[in-house]
């Protein structure tokens, strides 16, 4: 058992760090190494113990993970250059909505931002900067229009394949009797159907709500920006990537044809200058290149961390009586066994709300350890993964995103505040999405079996 007190001090300071709004990735990186060093003070094999970190610390789980998101930084970061967000504003502009229509459109929006760069938090601050006060102009509810965007950046996180949760999900799942990991665009074609599900009924009720809280009747949008269509472009590259992995490409393949089709559109339509990708100037190396790599670097390393505090508790026994427990008190079914592991999925997301990356990583290795045990299929597993981690996250008042999109919208000039506590029932889509996957879950609805099927690498 002491094997797993890291892991348990490491939980217990991120969901501590969480509630004070302090849970920043590089310090949970040294709490990590700090705990895990203590550790092995508390064990007498110590050369066993330091051999159990380096063996799940170097894993391919933990390895795949920080490649793609590595990757996926330098991804994001030159969609963002290519000025997508003011592609996307450009086309609020020139639609001419009112209140109502805007706040559905500019959950699509916010959608179709987050699935292209795969970042929920970068989808709440530049949806907030620039969709945000445009919608507060024509008569939108401020705490709906903060609500959709909220929805707009779960709804990505949920579904994109270069998104850190599609990662984690499909990284930390196995199939039973090798280490083989489920793969990504296997595990984002199991789930599309849910969420497609949630989308379709969030759209109703964004609709409904939007025409019940319009504030007044102005039909124009400022537009915020000198870019105009071009930047609309940058989804060719992200529809692309989507098609490609559903069609089992290899995603690292696939997402170097992404980066290089948006680097070329970007520089054939002189969206950014080489030099904003890639530029060395007095010895110092910068662009969007190397800030996208940097971001995804600290998360990459957090990912490492944890899972070698997760090896501890797998190889000290600490995992075999928690699930033994669950099992003895709760799992007695393949149903069971779904509805404990979204709920203890859920159960994550809510004490480790500051950044729902964290919360994933922490709960992935039990859901993998149940979900063998009920020969529960890896897709199936990541799609309760991957789902119930974009709840609650995405609409607690002390969660990451909350204060995020409050900061955003104090910046963006708008002229309304807005309280932490007004987006909790009107970011729809986190709601839609829990109700129709705990369903699915009590239910069984679509249930895949864990065969020894099916695990080609994309």
């Amino acid at each position: 058992m002491a094997k797993a007190l890291p892991f348990v001090v490491f939980v217990v300071s991120a969901i501590a760090l969480s509630f004070v709004g302090a849970a920043d990735i590089n310090l949970l990186i040294g709490v990590g190494i700090l705990v895990m060093t203590a550790g092995s003070l508390a064990v007498k094999d110590r050369k066993e113990y330091w051999d159990i970190v380096f063996e799940y610390m170097g894993s391919k789980t933990a390895m795949t993970a920080a490649l793609l998101w590595l990757i996926v930084g330098v991804y994001g970061g030159v969609l963002n250059a290519g000025h997508i967000a003011d592609g996307l504003t450009w086309l609020a502009y020139h639609l001419q909505m009112n209140g109502s229509q805007y706040t559905v459109v500019a959950f699509l929006f916010s959608g179709l931002f987050a699935i292209s760069t795969g970042s929920g938090f970068g989808t709440i601050s530049a949806m907030s900067l620039t969709l945000f006060p445009a919608g507060v102009a024509i008569g939108a509810s401020p705490a709906l229009l903060g609500g959709a965007i909220l929805s707009g950046a779960a709804l990505g996180d949920s579904i994109s394949p270069v998104s850190d949760t599609a990662v984690i999900a499909a990284a930390t799942q196995s199939y039973s009797g090798h280490t083989e990991t489920a793969e990504l665009g296997g595990t984002i074609r199991h789930r599309l159907p849910y969420v497609a599900f949630a989308l379709m009924l969030s759209l109703a009720v964004f609709w409904l709500l939007g025409i019940l809280s319009e504030t007044h009747d102005v039909h124009t949008v400022s537009q915020t920006s000198g870019v105009g269509a071009e930047g609309l472009t940058m989804l060719i590259p992200t529809i692309l990537i989507i098609v490609l992995s559903l069609c089992r490409v290899n995603i690292y393949v696939s997402l170097l044809t992404g980066i290089l089709l948006a680097v070329g559109i970007g520089l054939g339509m002189h969206l950014f200058e080489f030099g904003q990708l890639l530029s060395v100037d007095g010895g110092r190396v910068d662009g969007c290149v190397v800030r996208g790599i940097g971001g995804m670097a600290g998360v990459a390393i957090l990912l490492m961390v944890v899972v070698a505090l997760s090896g501890l508790v797998i190889q000290g026994g600490s995992m075999d009586v928690v699930i033994r427990w669950l099992g003895e008190r709760y799992v007695r079914s393949d149903r069971s066994a779904e509805v404990t592991i979204y709920l203890m999925v859920v159960l994550a997301g809510i004490l480790i709300a500051a950044v729902n990356t964290i919360a994933n990583i922490c709960i992935a290795p039990f859901v993998n350890t149940v979900g063998l045990q009920s020969h529960l299929h890896p897709y199936r597993r990541s799609t309760l993964l991957a789902t119930g981690i974009c709840t609650f996250p995405f609409i607690l008042p002390y969660g990451g995103c909350v204060l995020l999109l409050q900061n955003g919208i104090a910046a963006s000039g708008a002229g309304v505040l807005l309280e932490s506590t007004d987006v909790f029932f009107t970011a729809v889509f986190p709601w839609s999405l829990f109700i129709v996957m705990l369903l699915v879950s009590i239910t069984g609805f679509g249930k895949k079996k864990d065969e020894e099927t099916d695990t080609t690498d994309l």
